[in-house]
């Protein structure tokens, strides 16, 4: 994990057209002066924060994107570190899916637990009735 990463513009590209493509600027501070894209098709999303606790830092993201199928200049737009999808970089998203896959075992595991507790909970709940009427005997 990063504790302070370098400002990246990410430029995506649709895998069905090569005309349509989005750029995602991450990582810079709240404060940057960015130069947005002008345009009568050109859409910008406001600058989002993610606020990471656990690093002790935040991120900061803006996503700009052309409707019109056109590509938007990346690079000219942000001024930063840029990274295309021409192949030089790949942002992994196979990986990605592969690593949110559901783990057949680990979910065997949690319906275990969840059972043990269940049968605890019944010996306790029986031992505590059998005592009571010991008791009151």
């Amino acid at each position: 994990p990063y504790r302070n990463p370098d400002p990246a513009v990410y430029q995506l590209r649709s895998s069905k057209s090569s005309n349509t493509s989005v750029c995602l600027y991450t990582d810079f501070e709240s404060q940057a002066n960015m130069s947005q894209v002008t345009g009568p098709m050109v859409y910008s999303s406001d600058s989002t924060v993610l606020d990471m606790g656990a690093l002790g830092s935040k991120s900061n993201g803006v996503v700009a994107w052309d409707r019109a199928g056109t590509n938007v200049g990346c690079k000219d737009t942000f001024n930063q570190t840029f990274y295309s999808n021409s192949g030089e970089c790949s942002l992994g998203a196979g990986l990605i899916e592969k690593s949110f896959e559901t783990d057949m075992n680990l979910n065997f595991r949690n319906l275990s637990v969840i059972g043990f507790r269940v049968l605890l909970l019944k010996v306790v709940g029986y031992n505590l009735l059998m005592t009571l009427r010991l008791w009151s005997s």
